[in-house]
């Protein structure tokens, strides 16, 4: 190889070899556990309401992301489902903008932008235990770290916790 080949190769890896790529969740199957009473409802644009408890949301496809979240020094295992299934079995994948809204009445705006920009996971466990509101569960929207600081689309208030309702913006 010339060194002129060797360092166009240097420089190609030099410029390219820091990209990343999102981060893509990785499916698992989860084993069974008592969770925290909770609910997430799901309003679908026609206006239907369905709810589900964390084991419930668990019968969609399970993943698992380990990340760590501006509220954990060291990375965790979050384990639940993604978003856009969710949003799928509503019909919801077609809205403009959605609605988390969480226990304590918080409200956070998920755009197009920011519904596909990434994988988002509706987290129902921490490193393979039932998520607790004490550790910002029991339903948590979880985006990965490098997703989050790659993208504008994402800021805090997409980790949504105590999530209990997702809806189209009126």
């Amino acid at each position: 190889m010339t060194s002129l080949r060797i360092s166009c190769v240097a420089v190609f890896l030099l410029a390219f070899g820091g990209m990343t790529a999102m981060a893509e969740p990785k499916r698992v199957v989860l084993p069974e556990v008592d969770h925290a009473v909770a609910s997430l409802e799901v309003i679908g644009l026609d206006g239907q309401s369905t709810v589900y408890s964390p084991a419930q949301l668990e019968e969609f496809p399970t993943y698992e992301i380990e990340t760590r979240t501006p509220w954990r020094d060291q990375p965790a295992l979050f384990s639940g489902v993604l978003l856009s299934d969710v949003l799928a079995r509503h019909d919801l994948l077609s809205a403009s903008v959605i609605v988390v809204t969480a226990e304590n009445e918080f409200t956070a705006t998920f755009d197009r932008r920011a519904m596909t920009t990434a994988p988002i996971l509706i987290a129902t466990r921490v490193d393979g235990e039932a998520h607790s509101r004490r550790a910002r569960g029991p339903i948590q929207f979880v985006i990965a770290e490098q997703d989050m600081t790659d993208s504008d689309a994402f800021d805090e208030s997409h980790l949504v916790w105590m999530a209990m309702r997702i809806e189209a913006s009126r």
